[in-house]
Formats: structure tokens, C-alpha cells, sequence
């Protein structure tokens, strides 16, 4: 599940809220401090992680924690 673990550190990170409080289930709807800035922050660690810059459909798809995990996952697959 590190993919998970990366995702909340990711959102935790840019939006400024501690770990131990942002649910698995938090996105940008739930989560208030996920705003503009905040989803850019998110984006560019996403993409540094990955080592992948993301595509206009890749970004508009990260709405949460766990949208972002599945990212990683999907990057960490055997091609």
C-alpha cells in the first residue's frame, strides 16, 4: 500500500493538513483546503514521484487521495 501512503503524504503536504488527520476518502471536494494552489502543488509532486510529467486528462482526473494512489499504482505496472 505505498502507493496509498504516498498519496496522503502528497495531499497532507499541499494542503497543509496533518497526516494522522486526512482520511484515505479526503478529495477535493471534502477537503477544503484542496484549492488551486494546492492542486498544483499536488500535481507537481505527483509528477515527481512518478518521474512522469502528467497529461491535461491525468490532472483533471486527481481529485483524491485515491484517485492519486491509483496513479502511482498504474505507473509502477509492468508495461
Amino acid at each position: 500500500m505505498k502507493a496509498m501512503e504516498d498519496a496522503r503524504r502528497i495531499v497532507a503536504e499541499a494542503t497543509r493538513t496533518p497526516l494522522d488527520q486526512l482520511p484515505e476518502e479526503a478529495g477535493i471536494e471534502s477537503l477544503a483546503a484542496w484549492d488551486s494552489i494546492a492542486h498544483i502543488g499536488i500535481i507537481l509532486a505527483v509528477e515527481e514521484l512518478s518521474g512522469k510529467q502528467l497529461t491535461p486528462e491525468s490532472i483533471v482526473s486527481i481529485v483524491s487521495v485515491q484517485s492519486i494512489a491509483d496513479f502511482l499504482e498504474a505507473q509502477n505496472q509492468p508495461q
